[in-house]
């Protein structure tokens, strides 16, 4: 059901899922991000788990916008490391096991 992110997840015995990202934007552009950080250990296979993200993105982003999937994928992946490079905005952590900002 999970594919290779599978036999990483602490899943729940009644569900055959879980969630691992909530993101919302705001009219200002802040983002509000909750992570459920304590359903992946390691923080190599979140980082695949978000690379699963951009690649879905691209494909969303080249059937919305008539954009090549490729071209798509990169410029997602230049705005993540764009904001990788400048970090300009702290991050409150509201939940234990989980960050919010």
């Amino acid at each position: 059901m999970f594919g290779w992110l599978g036999k990483f997840l602490k899943k729940n015995e009644k569900e055959d899922w879980a969630n691992l990202i909530e993101a919302r934007i705001g009219d200002d552009g802040r983002s509000r991000v909750e992570i459920a950080a304590y359903q992946i250990e390691d923080p190599y296979i979140f980082g695949r788990f978000l690379g699963d993200v951009a690649r879905h993105s691209a494909k969303a982003y080249s059937t919305t916008w008539s954009l090549a999937e490729s071209d798509a994928l990169a410029q997602i992946c230049e705005g993540f490391s764009d904001k990788l490079r400048h970090q300009d905005t702290e991050l409150t952590i509201e939940k234990p096991g989980s960050l919010d900002s």
